[in-house]
């Protein structure tokens, strides 16, 4: 199955060449220009996703009902936007030299992963907040041994493209679909006393823990939690901002230190732990998280499955 929806495809390789062309052409272009651009133009595409669009105003509608027509509009519009300024500095950062990268991306509190680095290994806990792929490549930039736990993307030459230049100042990448088995993977590689990166800001499609997320049921991964119990690593919240000149700060937070006895109820509290940093993340700055993802894809499966079992709701 997995085989079948991950191979090469004619169209695939149209759409990776119609894309790497597009990339090109903004890396030639002057930094600052190439992200007004960029922004600028997937801001239009939106007309193009009127579902999308309007599925990501009624989220943010629920998440923040003191919030009127007009902010929650902006709200999306913004966070749409940020699609395309992701886009663009990701290409030019993988593109600089480290020296060049530093002057665009700064990193506050590397000490306390430097520290964790060679002890006890850690986890990056980061979510689809303003521009997360930079700081991928900037926690190895700045001499972190890391790899991500990342989703394979269904164009076969766009993700192989994607993961190298994720990876272009070094790391790895662990896949957590197309039937990879990373969890093990990603034990060896904190056992090692190295850094990995993790987004659970997304649905979760299995073994998920379900947990209230701006009022409403939504499907987490708990592999964060169960790495963090099971191997005794800290877990490092991140948050990035966009200064007004365009530089990206990255703050490394105090780590979150998980529970020393593995149960699953541990295993739920520390997750929900892990969730309410996301939260406190969105309420401070609603448009820079990705609204276009579909978080509450199973918020009625959730409802359900707690109204079974009350006993897991937190």
């Amino acid at each position: 199955m997995a085989e079948t929806r991950f191979k090469k495809t004619p169209f695939h390789y149209l759409q990776y060449l119609s894309l790497k062309v597009f990339c090109v052409l903004f890396v030639l272009l002057p930094y600052r220009f190439s992200v007004w651009l960029a922004r600028t133009l997937v801001r239009g595409t939106a007309v193009f996703f009127p579902n999308r669009f309007k599925r990501m105003e009624y989220d943010i509608s629920r998440a923040f009902p003191d919030k009127t027509p007009q902010e929650v509009h902006q709200i999306a519009v913004d966070s749409w936007s940020n699609m395309g300024t992701i886009l663009a500095e990701f290409l030019h950062l993988t593109h600089m030299s480290r020296e060049n990268f530093k002057k665009h991306c700064k990193v506050v509190g590397l000490e306390k992963i430097q520290k964790a680095q060679g002890t006890t290994g850690g986890i990056i806990h980061i979510g689809h907040f303003t521009n997360w792929e930079a700081f991928g490549l900037a926690a190895s930039v700045y001499g972190m041994e890391k790899a991500v736990l990342a989703q394979r993307v269904d164009n076969p030459y766009i993700d192989e493209e994607t993961n190298r230049l994720r990876n272009i100042f070094g790391g790895r990448t662990f896949y957590s679909n197309n039937g990879d088995q990373p969890f093990f993977a990603a034990m060896r590689w904190i056992k090692r006393k190295f850094l990995l990166g993790i987004l659970i800001d997304q649905n979760a499609t299995a073994s998920e823990v379900w947990l209230p997320f701006m009022g409403r049921i939504a499907a987490f991964s708990p592999i964060t939690a169960l790495l963090a119990i099971k191997m005794q690593a800290p877990a490092f919240p991140v948050k990035v901002k966009r200064e007004k000149d365009g530089t990206l700060v990255c703050h490394i937070l105090d780590p979150l230190i998980p529970p020393t006895e593995y149960t699953p109820e541990t295993t739920r509290q520390f997750t929900k732990q892990l969730v309410g940093f996301y939260e406190d993340s969105l309420r401070e700055d609603p448009a820079s998280w990705l609204w276009a993802h579909n978080r509450w894809k199973r918020e009625a499966e959730g409802e359900a499955y707690l109204q079974e079992h009350p006993e897991e709701r937190l």
